[in-house]
């Protein structure tokens, strides 16, 4: 009944012209493209009774506060109000009260979104046995890379443009192997293409089922936390950390130790959502990076750049994402809430996380836009470890 729906509007407001039509048949795209996606299955939470604490600012340890907003799980539909505070001394965000170490994992359910394996392309992956004899996906080469496509002039680089979006940043290849670890590794995907550099790479991961995981690829991979690892001090050339930073119970403490694993000069890539964008006003609850009870921190680039200085680490650039994810997502949120039996909201919520390649196309111009005009709804921060101890 969507795609009716859909036809039935468009066929009323004719008048509207052909606009109406591109609308109409985009609407219907994504409604069918449903079928392909797997839907959040809510019933895989094993309890939502989790155990909440009350906590100072984990930044500056200030007990003073107040609310910025209260809101539900709109995602994962986890019981309860919840409520993002900014700490009245350095302005930091955060969840509080929050759950704590022990009970956080009852927060993500098994078929959480970043813990999931992700090819980076949209075509299945064929598997071939390496040099010790294991078996290791290998991607297929899509259509639009092919040969004759190759040859049509301007479309490779369109193709790069489009789909270039700064949120995973590859180091380049390396002659003589470096080392680097990535910080909440999940399932192995990142450690993949690291390893395809050239680089020595490890991982850390406090979720079992995805450390198994990218155990499985053949990474050395810790399960716990960063701490617990107890890596030497200056071990690796580079540390990389994407959708992390948020989702723990000390940020500050988490870059010290970064910090002090890195070799002199050392690289650190991160990546954050930015609550200093318009989509988080716009769509307040259903922002898709709100994401309560599962991101603790809520960061600026002001209050980043900030907190890398106190943690050692100079040279600190940052990136607006060229990503339309949040957005789409909230969208998604939005709709279906507001209309559940419509299929269109939960199709969004999907896309963003298993995105075509005609959705990049469609939103690639909005996307641009917002980067270049510095709102974009994620940031990637890339810094070098200074020769000044922490703060």
């Amino acid at each position: 009944w969507p795609v009716f729906g859909s036809d039935v509007i468009c066929l009323a407001l004719f008048r509207c012209g052909w606009r109406l039509v591109v609308v109409n048949a985009t609407i219907r795209y994504f409604i069918h493209q449903s079928i392909h996606f797997r839907p959040f299955n809510f019933l895989m939470m094993e309890s939502s009774d989790f155990e909440l604490e009350t906590t100072n600012c984990p930044l500056c340890d200030c007990a003073e506060w107040r609310c910025v907003i209260q809101a539900p799980d709109v995602l994962y539909r986890i019981p309860g109000t919840f409520q993002t505070v900014r700490c009245k001394n350095c302005k930091h965000v955060y969840l509080n009260p929050q759950p704590t170490v022990a009970d956080i994992l009852k927060c993500y359910p098994d078929d959480y979104g970043p813990h999931q394996f992700r090819e980076s392309s949209n075509q299945p992956a064929e598997l071939q046995l390496d040099q010790t004899g294991q078996e290791q996906p290998v991607e297929k080469s899509p259509w639009y890379l092919s040969g004759w496509a190759r040859a049509i002039p301007g479309l490779r680089w369109l193709y790069y443009w489009l789909v270039e979006d700064y949120s995973n940043i590859i180091p380049d290849e390396v002659a003589v192997p470096k080392t680097a670890l990535d910080v909440g590794c999940s399932s192995g995907s990142f450690l993949l293409k690291l390893r395809d550099k050239g680089w020595i790479a490890s991982g850390v991961e406090i979720a079992e089922v995805p450390a198994k995981k990218a155990q499985a690829l053949g990474f050395p991979v810790h399960l716990g936390t960063l701490e617990s690892a107890e890596y030497d001090s200056e071990s690796f050339d580079a540390a990389f950390a994407y959708v992390v930073l948020e989702v723990v119970h000390d940020p500050k403490g988490m870059l010290v130790e970064i910090n002090r694993v890195l070799k002199d000069d050392g690289w650190l890539v991160l990546s954050v959502p930015n609550f200093a964008c318009w989509e988080r006003f716009v769509f307040r609850k259903y922002w898709r990076a709100l994401e309560l009870p599962r991101q603790l921190q809520h960061f600026t680039p002001r209050i980043l750049k900030k907190l890398l200085a106190e943690t050692g680490f100079g040279n600190v650039q940052i990136v607006h994402q060229r990503n339309s994810s949040n957005l789409t997502a909230s969208v998604g949120l939005w709709l279906r809430d507001i209309i559940p039996k419509w299929g269109l909201g939960q199709s969004l919520i999907s896309l963003a996380d298993s995105p075509t390649l005609f959705s990049k196309v469609m939103m690639a111009p909005v996307a641009k836009f917002m980067a270049m005009i510095r709102q974009g709804g994620r940031l990637t921060i890339v810094a070098r470890k200074t020769s000044g101890r922490p703060e």
